[in-house]
């Protein structure tokens, strides 16, 4: 931080945000076994689940970062199905993901198999990592854990000694959530931690960034308006309501396409983040 610039401590913000965050999200970011077993139940749902569906526009973003740069060696935190490992191994001679789930590791390695790629795997957290430093150091959405997010983003940037990139998606939140809060006065879990939070922690610790947004979509689907109902009101922390309060809402936004499923358009940013 340059002299003279005072600001509160953004990884206090960050801790105290991370106290917020409500329901399942929050067991799962302090609890490893409760984040091990999301992760062994998810990764055996593979038929449901796999990379998430703006990946393919977000690599071509990194991908454009990268140019026409080639690495010995490349460490990814968290790659969770994958959605950037692959590309990434392409990008190298050596690429090494490191994860706190032995599940989402197996996977990776056997489908970097698939393709033709040997990828090394480290089981443990990225603030136990002790490990060799690489050309560069890659992590997409997996800080939402990291409590002590000053020193992981330190050894971030010491264990990338030519290139560092990071980021993870933004809002902003789905219209019909925000009037269940606005409108019914109901206390909605929101996911509060965004990337601005990231980036003054990496000025605070006096490393200047680039960052780059993207606008993405998604397309969310519901079987039914009781499905909906039923999904939404999962993010749904505290207030009195009833299943045509939120009905009453979600007919504002959702739309019956001709497939039967009734389908909403979320638009929301990821912002990509390197130095």
């Amino acid at each position: 931080m340059y002299h003279g610039t005072e600001m509160p401590s953004f990884g206090d913000i960050w801790r105290d945000l991370q106290k917020k965050m409500g329901g399942g999200e929050s067991l799962r970011n302090t609890n490893d076994d409760v984040e091990r077993r999301f992760w062994k139940k998810y990764m055996n749902s593979q038929g449901q689940n796999g990379p998430d569906p703006y990946s393919a526009r977000m690599w071509d973003e990194i991908n454009y970062i990268l140019g026409d740069s080639y690495y010995d060696s490349i460490i990814e935190i968290g790659p969770g199905w994958g959605n950037y490992s692959f590309n990434l191994a392409e990008r190298c001679r050596n690429l090494t993901c490191v994860d706190m789930s032995p599940d989402t590791l197996r996977y990776i390695k056997q489908t970097g198999l698939e393709y033709g790629f040997h990828i090394n795997t480290v089981n443990e957290k990225w603030e136990d990592y002790r490990g060799r430093s690489a050309d560069m150091v890659f992590a997409f959405n997996c800080f939402y854990r990291m409590s002590d997010i000053e020193e992981c983003l330190a050894k971030i940037d010491r264990c990338g000694d030519r290139f560092h990139i990071i980021g993870m998606t933004s809002g902003p939140e789905q219209e019909y959530l925000v009037d269940y809060e606005k409108i019914l006065g109901l206390k909605v879990r929101f996911h509060r931690l965004d990337y601005i939070i990231l980036l003054n922690v990496l000025y605070q610790n006096g490393i200047d960034c680039n960052v780059h947004m993207v606008d993405l979509t998604k397309d969310i689907k519901f079987c039914s308006l009781d499905q909906a109902v039923e999904k939404t009101s999962r993010r749904i922390i505290s207030g009195e309501y009833s299943s045509e309060d939120l009905i009453r809402i979600l007919k504002k936004y959702l739309k019956k396409e001709e497939d039967g499923l009734y389908h909403y358009c979320h638009h929301f940013k990821a912002a990509v983040i390197y130095w």
